[in-house]
């Protein structure tokens, strides 16, 4: 099998990772863990394609017959078990797994597998346990090589020319829809490869909905929006948050906004390795708590981030796994005022020797847009 260095060292990894768990197999899907793994990729469908990665020897594809050459093309594999349409995937699923699964243990299986290929699966296999993949998936994917770094700082920075351009034009009379394509269109003349998810633009009473999209609403004059939005850059994204007031601030958004400001500092102030993830979210809250908007901020204060827009590690209360060089996340706190506003800040930062990176730079001011 001739497969790139970078993901021969992923695949080796993983197979030590199964290890030392005694598991015998994992299973993977079509997810971004397959192209961390293999380079391959493409929207999870209703074929079944498996990559299978046995504690030992080398690792294969269950595969449709027209992906098989592409498969082939960017992965170097040569173990592929190739299906056909009309005779489905029953029978070359039974003897890949059979040939696949010869080591005792566990069969673990990516989160995110659809369920009728698990239970394919389990079908073909009655008489194994099987098991969750994250805890050989999630310590590998955790901390990003300098190489996936430098493209989470590209969709950083496409994200914060998009900013930058859009804040240059009128708010006030367009609809939410409006100014999210005009983050898309941004986005891309920046040099993004595509959008990381639909972007976030909440206007108003909307903006007190933190996980609100955009609609056909017409931002008014005194409006505070919400603008939350990635791209991705070879496959790795951005994830950015910035609030904006359509004309002056009231006294009450303003003094929410400066309070909001300095507890997303505090909270990138206090990363470094070793101090555990909770510590990044008490960090926020205790500062919005003591300006009295602890019951305000109603969600996490962050979560991983990379070829998945959400992936651990989770910034949070009661994940007290600690913080190394390579994690990559978000910091967002937020305050929320039902059926008034919202106020919400973020960055993805990256944990370096001795702090946090941010990959997003746009200003943290409170900008006032027309």
């Amino acid at each position: 099998m001739t497969v790139p260095s970078t993901y021969s060292g992923r695949l080796a990894a993983a197979q030590r990772e199964l290890a030392s768990r005694s598991a015998g197999l994992l299973i993977v899907g079509l997810s971004a863990s397959l192209r961390y793994l293999t380079g391959f990729t493409d929207e999870p469908g209703e074929r079944l394609l498996l990559l299978l990665v046995p504690r030992d020897g080398d690792p294969g594809f269950v595969v449709p017959g027209l992906y098989a050459d592409q498969v082939r093309a960017v992965t170097g594999f040569e173990r592929l078990f190739v299906w056909a349409d009309h005779e489905g995937p029953e029978s070359v699923l039974g003897a890949a797994l059979s040939a696949f699964a010869q080591a005792p243990g566990a069969i673990l299986v990516e989160d995110c597998l659809w369920s009728g290929f698990l239970l394919a699966c389990q079908k073909a296999l009655p008489a194994r346990s099987f098991g969750s993949g994250t805890p050989v998936l999630a310590p590998l994917r955790m901390h990003k090589a300098p190489e996936e770094v430098e493209l989470l700082r590209r969709a950083g920075a496409a994200a914060d020319e998009a900013f930058r351009r859009v804040i240059e034009g009128p708010f006030v009379g367009r609809t939410e829809l409006d100014v999210a394509a005009s983050l898309v269109d941004a986005m891309r003349d920046a040099g993004a490869d595509d959008v990381a998810f639909a972007p976030l633009v909440a206007s108003g009473p909307a903006a007190a909905l933190p996980h609100y999209r955009a609609g056909a609403r017409r931002i008014e004059r005194g409006d505070v929006v919400i603008l939350d939005y990635g791209c991705r850059c070879g496959g790795y994204c951005s994830d950015i948050s910035r609030t904006v007031s359509c004309g002056a601030p009231a006294r009450d958004v303003r003094a929410a906004y400066d309070a909001v400001r300095d507890a997303q500092r505090q909270a990138v102030d206090a990363v470094r390795p070793g101090v555990p993830a909770e510590e990044i979210d008490r960090a926020a809250r205790d500062l919005l708590t003591a300006r009295g908007l602890g019951d305000r901020f109603i969600h996490r204060t962050g979560h991983g981030i990379g070829l998945d827009i959400h992936e651990p590690p989770y910034i949070v209360g009661g994940n007290r796994i600690p913080l190394e060089p390579g994690m990559s996340f978000s910091v967002e706190p937020g305050v929320y005022f039902p059926g008034r506003f919202g106020i919400r800040i973020e960055d993805v930062v990256v944990v370096s020797e001795s702090n946090a990176i941010p990959m997003t730079t746009a200003t943290h001011e409170l900008t006032i847009v027309n």
